[in-house]
């Protein structure tokens, strides 16, 4: 316990503790929240959706996971829509969280090399170190030293996993896709996986991000809790991707949904 507290004592005397913070009063603007669009603070949206709201139609949770037989047909409707709207199966996740990890911890293994981002989300980067695969990580939206990393090492693993977010949180620039989906492309054994979740609902057509109409992109990840207003989130890929992640995805299958 000495130690605990020397840490946080540590913490404290460098202005690195974080806490818990109350809520503001109600006539102050919060700009650290990631509702992008007001929505979640649109009242007449919420009283509108309230009114949706029936015992017989709402209920309060599954109480099993997605993998038992228990009420989900909610889960499956919207999945359905996700699906029209992207072209690829859609699965849903309890917060981008579970996705990234869950997910990444699937494709991962003594065969796997990913090579992310130098800024991806810390979600990307407990995955990785979750899946005890072996990881690179290549210098912020730089190409060539991404493609270094691929030429050097990518011909030793049977799969190579490429990460990178569409918009990121911290900066707010923005990856060049189409080039990373090229330098996919010059490797038979590499697949893209995209964290959208600062740009759904925000950026692309129909606010489907960056992503969605470009070939090439094998994983799309999106959230509800930012710009959506909501909670959870969600990836669309590959039918194959799909039942696979569905009998090797972790968060998915021991997560009561």
């Amino acid at each position: 316990m000495r130690e605990i507290e020397n840490t946080l004592q540590w913490l404290g005397d460098t202005g690195n503790l974080r806490i818990i913070p109350d809520e503001l009063p109600g006539d102050a603007v919060d700009l650290s929240s990631n509702d992008y669009l007001g929505l979640g603070i649109d009242r007449t949206l919420r009283e509108d959706f309230i009114k949706t709201l029936t015992a017989d139609s709402f209920l309060m949770t599954s109480s099993a996971s997605r993998l038992l037989a228990s009420p989900q047909r909610a889960y499956s409707r919207l999945e359905e829509y996700l699906s029209d709207l992207y072209g690829q199966p859609a699965l849903l996740f309890n917060s981008g969280y579970h996705a990234n990890t869950g997910m990444i911890g699937a494709l991962g293994g003594k065969d796997t090399l990913f090579v992310a981002d130098k800024l991806v989300h810390a979600s990307i980067i407990d995955g990785l170190v979750l899946s005890g695969s072996d990881f690179r990580r290549f210098r912020h939206n730089d190409r060539q030293h991404l493609r270094n990393i691929l030429a050097r090492y990518g011909h030793s693993y049977r799969r190579v996993v490429i990460i990178a977010e569409s918009v990121y949180s911290m900066d707010g620039d923005r990856a060049d896709i189409p080039a990373l989906i090229e330098s996919k492309s010059m490797h038979d054994n590499a697949f893209l996986y995209i964290d959208e979740a600062h740009a759904v609902g925000v950026c692309g057509e129909h606010g489907l991000g960056l992503a969605a109409n470009l070939h090439g992109v094998d994983i799309l990840v999106g959230t509800f809790g930012k710009a959506l207003a909501s909670a959870g989130a969600f990836a669309v890929m590959k039918p194959a991707l799909h039942d696979f992640m569905v009998n090797r995805c972790r968060s998915l299958i021991f997560s009561t949904a």
